[in-house]
């Protein structure tokens, strides 16, 4: 950013922006513009996209948006025709739609001789899958942003569901991480958004069921975690089920979590999370986690969020805007650390993903135009990729090329005939098991049973 002294101009207005209502922008910040100063945005956008901003000041200022060449002309001290112009203390609106480029988002302070106090918000519409995320270490796997890429353009949709369900087949599966009290840990997250209206504002619930993985003791357990997305940090009070809630740390606030017993596994074999919104009442609702590993479906938690004078709530996909705490409206099913932000590097993997979702009219939709990598979580992954073949996702070893988009089948299912949930649990990295050690099964329950509670964020 920059503030440059420039005479006064005249420009032509080349358009009129409808106003925008409850958007959330990706750059956000104050500056103070003496008389003739001026501040400006540099965005990049993808053909089709919009910019959205909404700037305020103390004093009416020119708000104007340029190309690249319009801008260079501008600051050049010429008369640079801008694409948008207007006038005025709040200013808020959409332009576009543009083709691939940089775009400049200016604010001038030339119309009051008084020093201006102004704030800048801009992001674009639909909104930027890649601005956390485009190369590895990555969450790797399928999401849906609510982005579709139609005949090279951008366009955002938006899908209300009452369920996620997420489908897995895992063939082989081999993670390894020495800086972390389990280094072979990994997870396998299933990730979604629940927005509850009320009359007076909107809160977002971030709801994770994931598959918590050793990989070198061949043994796995189940989590959920509830996060308050409405804001950051992670504020909650009336969060309730079989867990319990946990501080996090001070930037991201508080999270609820439960996680279940532990199984061992046998490759290959499958597993299809679920996420259902299972009650919705004027007090709060219920979110239900659920799992099926070949027993049939095991609904672990129900988790009970209340929040005053509901007069609704859905799981929700929304490629044209973000939670209040800035991050996507997606869902995702992606591979990365065990918890605790960590990222991990797989020595091997090879899966097969899908994802539905149930919509409120009880119809079950099989999602396409799916990104091959997640955002919304801290745990990320390093040498892997999602690869489109035959018509299936496969997550396999490699480096994601994150600009594909794809519509996969679900996975054959591979379910064993028994289902053991006595697993093997390590006593250190020299791979010694705790069968038939009572002493040292306590101690290890009681050190996994600590590690489970540092949940993934």
């Amino acid at each position: 950013m920059m503030r440059v002294w420039i005479s006064p101009l005249f420009f032509i207005i080349l358009s009129f922006t409808p106003l925008v209502h409850s958007m959330v922008y990706t750059i956000n910040f104050m500056i103070t513009l003496p008389y003739h100063y001026y501040e400006y945005c540099k965005v990049a956008v993808f053909n089709g996209q919009y910019i959205a901003f909404n700037i305020t000041s103390n004093v009416p200022l020119t708000v104007m948006v340029f190309n690249s060449s319009q801008f260079q002309l501008f600051h050049n001290n010429t008369h640079g025709t801008p694409i948008y112009y207007t006038v005025g203390g709040n200013v808020v609106g959409i332009v576009g739609p543009f083709s691939t480029g940089v775009y400049y988002v200016v604010a001038l302070n030339n119309v009051s001789d008084t020093t201006a106090s102004v704030i800048m918000n801009v992001t674009e519409i639909p909104v930027n899958v890649f601005y956390l995320h485009s190369s590895l270490p990555s969450p790797i796997g399928i999401a849906d942003y609510g982005v579709i890429n139609v005949s090279s353009k951008l366009v955002g949709e938006v899908i209300k569901y009452n369920e996620a369900i997420g489908y897995a087949t895992i063939y082989n599966i081999s993670a390894y991480n020495s800086s972390f009290p389990i280094p072979s840990g990994a997870s396998l997250q299933l990730n979604s958004v629940l927005q509850v209206n009320t009359p007076d504002r909107t809160y977002q619930f971030w709801l994770q069921n994931v598959v918590d993985f050793m990989t070198a003791y061949d043994s796995y357990y189940i989590s959920d975690n509830v996060w308050n997305f409405t804001e950051r940090p992670s504020l909650l009070y009336n969060v309730s089920g079989k867990g319990k809630i946990y501080s996090y740390n001070s930037m991201l606030g508080y999270y609820y979590g439960f996680s279940t017993h532990y199984y061992n596994y046998t490759t290959p074999f499958s597993l299809i999370l679920y996420i259902k919104l299972l009650s919705v009442t004027e007090d709060g609702v219920i979110v239900s986690f659920g799992y099926n590993n070949g027993s049939g479906i095991i609904w672990y938690d129900n988790v009970s969020i209340r929040v005053g004078n509901v007069i609704s709530a859905y799981m929700l996909i929304d490629g044209n805007n973000l939670t209040g705490a800035r991050t996507f409206y997606d869902l995702e099913l992606v591979f990365g650390g065990i918890d605790d932000g960590e990222y991990t590097f797989f020595k091997s993997l090879n899966a097969s993903l899908g994802l539905q979702v149930v919509l409120p009219n009880g119809s079950r939709i099989t999602l396409s135009n799916l990104y091959t990598f997640g955002s919304d979580t801290e745990e990320s992954a390093d040498n892997l990729m999602t690869i489109y073949k035959d018509g299936f996702s496969w997550v396999t070893v490699g480096n994601d090329d994150f600009y594909t988009q794809i519509s996969p089948n679900l996975p054959v299912l591979i379910f064993p005939k028994t289902i053991s949930n006595k697993a093997s649990v390590p006593l250190g990295n020299n791979g010694t098991s705790v069968n038939g050690i009572v002493l040292a099964l306590f101690v290890i329950l009681l050190l996994l049973s600590i590690i489970a509670m540092r949940k993934r964020r």
